[in-house]
């Protein structure tokens, strides 16, 4: 699964790897994104790339009750097109979810998972609206898949991380193409190692939750 990541990258390099054509949020980097939070994704619309803030926790737009999304976080891969809180999001609404890490826990301790590079990459996420009938919002959730081989030994589940290449498929094409890119690679790019329980509390969002455990100092 994927219940915290983060996105500490600058607004010109998220840009500068998305290439979104419209920008309709102030982004400031965020080292401990959690649930209900808002956070920067991609969409597709009327042929453009839109790079936007939404709320992590998928509401359906049929929902009566906004606390559905507290549950909606993940989404599995295998059942996407048969779970009706997902489904139609899985046909239409496909998003980006621009990161550079994310965290897992074992024994109670969190680990912080990344690219070696330290690159900027995207979640495969699936977005909705939805409308209390006070406050329209964009809600979205992250998919999950099995864990490649390097992330195993941490959790069964990992996120579907994109390569760029296929960025513009997830978007586009159709849902029953897409199967192919929900399988658990990177398993040579990913690395992790534990950080402080520090991040177990939203309220925390500062560099040094990153730090290795028992390092008072990390260059990123």
């Amino acid at each position: 699964m994927c219940g915290r990541y983060t996105l500490t990258k600058s607004i010109k390099t998220i840009e500068s790897h998305f290439k979104p054509v419209r920008i309709s949020l102030k982004h400031f980097p965020s080292f401990n994104i959690a649930p209900s939070q808002l956070s920067a994704i991609i969409t597709h619309s009327s042929n453009q790339l839109n790079l936007a803030g939404m709320k992590w926790g998928l509401i359906p737009s049929w929902s009566k009750d906004g606390s559905m999304g507290n549950k909606l976080i993940n989404a599995r891969s295998e059942t996407l097109h048969e779970k009706p809180s997902f489904r139609d999001s899985f046909k239409k609404k496909r998003c980006l979810v621009p990161a550079d890490g994310f965290i897992e826990w074992k024994e109670k301790k969190p680990y912080f998972i990344r690219m070696r590079n330290q690159a900027l990459f995207a979640f495969a996420g699936l977005w909705s609206p939805w409308d209390s009938g006070e406050e329209p919002i964009n809600t979205f959730t992250i998919i999950t898949t099995e864990a490649n081989k390097t992330l195993s030994p941490l959790h069964s589940r990992m996120p579907v991380i994109l390569h760029p290449d296929s960025y513009e498929t997830w978007l586009t094409a159709d849902p029953k193409s897409l199967t192919s890119l929900f399988s658990g690679s990177l398993e040579k790019e990913l690395e992790y190692y534990e950080i402080s329980t520090a991040i177990n509390s939203p309220k925390n969002n500062q560099a040094s939750l990153l730090n290795p455990a028992g390092q008072s100092s990390f260059t990123f």
